[in-house]
């Protein structure tokens, strides 16, 4: 007792150290009972995984192709293959940013949180800079303080301290200040020297050529999960699938690829047929190049608010053969987070418009069809709490996962209304204890009518 009291102290001073908010906390707690699994995984949470995954486009390189490249490219980089057989995996570094520079461009949480990482800061995501400067000009990239929460505005750190402590990299202003208006999109700072570093692969033959794309082990693991299973139901990919909640879109490619990569090694390559749905125009653009960029064939993309959809579109009421339903979370998984803090109404409204999307989604469905329910985030009641739902009020069952998938994860927590075989049968990640993100995946059925 004393020795968790110990670490359930550390938590919290972990916790206020590090700008990850009470709510949080109370949130995460109640999930994760153990406090030193609980330091661990906020600790993770401020960082990336050892390792960036990339996907490998199985429909035109073989693993063994795409490593190579990937070597020879960058020989000083010890890539390697991961867990599945379309993953390509590069160690991600941490580095010294470097000094405060005089002039700094600041920008959103948003923009920070894939700038540490090595993105470059694309005009949208500018708040502003603190002075004028030339293009070419040498300048530090911040979070800009009005984006900064009430618990770091409360903290005990002084204005500069805030400023170091959300410097994240230094780079090379493209634009002019004086002509920074002028543009709405565009690179502002090239990014030379970020936080964390991975391997420019996006300015190659690899990227562009679309043999690979970024995506995290998690949500790649439960696409092929998906695909398995339906190939198994379809196989002449003669199935409907229905990805929803699906800006930008790399598990409607991840499923593309994926169905032909599996019916080809049937023997019959077949692109299944996909309609990939997401409220978000700007955010489906990003679908549009990867389906080009990949070589995608058979999707539809569809921008388009779920609750009107069936008004826009009769005919896809009960079409699904099988569904991905990804739904707005509280990501308390993703990383790295340059801090974490929400409140717990906007904890408690998560779960709340998850059932609601989750009614809306199974009108899409046939009876007897599947549904593949995924989030980003670890909080028990937007995962296991959502499946008991769908099993008891909308007439679902648990689908069983092949062990080979399930063991590269950890098995979901048990309810009072779920069987431990159900529960057996989720798959999550955690932050700290897995090398990844932290994710959830629950496969089920429809019941037949």
């Amino acid at each position: 007792m004393a020795n968790d009291d110990s670490q359930s102290s550390l938590v919290l001073q972990y916790a206020q150290q590090n700008f990850i908010g009470k709510a949080v906390i109370e949130r995460l707690s109640a999930t994760i009972t153990d406090p030193e699994d609980m330091l661990k995984i906020i600790q993770a949470i401020h960082t990336p995984p050892q390792y960036y995954n990339l996907r490998i486009n199985l429909s035109k390189i073989s693993p063994e192709n795409a490593l190579s490249f990937t070597q020879n490219i960058f020989p000083t980089v010890p890539s390697q293959l991961g867990s599945l057989p379309n993953v390509l995996q590069i160690p991600i570094t941490k580095k010294e940013v470097g000094k405060l520079h005089d002039r700094i461009v600041y920008c959103d949480k948003f923009a920070a949180e894939s700038i540490m990482l090595g993105a470059n800061l694309f005009v949208p995501g500018i708040k502003g800079f603190n002075g004028k400067f030339p293009k070419g000009e040498a300048v530090s990239i911040t979070l800009a303080p009005k984006n900064y929460p009430e618990i770091v505005k409360n903290s005990d750190f002084t204005p500069d301290e805030l400023e170091k402590y959300f410097h994240i990299a230094n780079g090379e202003a493209m634009i002019s200040s004086r002509d920074f208006p002028k543009y709405l999109k565009g690179i502002f700072v090239k990014n030379h020297n970020p936080l964390y570093s991975i391997p420019d692969y996006r300015d190659g033959d690899l990227y562009k050529k679309g043999w690979i794309t970024e995506q995290n082990l998690p949500p790649n693991l439960a696409s092929a999960i998906f695909m398995e299973k339906y190939l198994k139901v379809f196989p002449e990919s003669t199935g409907l699938i229905i990805d929803t909640c699906s800006a930008p879109g790399h598990k409607t490619s991840a499923l593309a690829e994926w169905g032909f990569y599996l019916s080809r090694s049937q023997g019959k390559p077949k692109w299944p047929k996909i309609i990939s749905i997401d409220r978000s125009t700007n955010r489906l653009e990003h679908l549009r190049n990867d389906i080009t960029r990949l070589g995608l064939q058979n999707i539809e993309v569809l921008a388009c608010n779920l609750r009107k959809l069936l008004k826009l579109r009769p005919e896809l009421e009960k079409s699904a053969d099988f569904l991905m339903f990804d739904p707005p979370c509280s990501a308390l998984g993703t990383r790295p987070k340059i801090f974490l803090d929400k409140t717990m109404k906007d904890l408690l409204d998560y779960p709340v418009n998850q059932r609601r999307l989750l009614k809306i989604v199974d009108n899409l469905v046939k009876p007897g069809g599947f549904l593949m329910y995924n989030t980003c985030t670890i909080p028990k009641e937007e995962n296991e709490d959502i499946i008991a739902y769908a099993v008891h009020k909308l007439g679902y069952k648990v689908v069983s996962i092949p062990k080979k998938y399930r063991k590269i994860g950890q098995p979901g927590i048990s309810r009072m209304d779920l069987s431990d075989e159900e529960c057996q049968q989720m798959i999550r990640f955690y932050p700290g204890l897995n090398d990844s993100i932290g994710y959830f995946i629950a496969f089920l059925q429809k019941e037949s009518k």
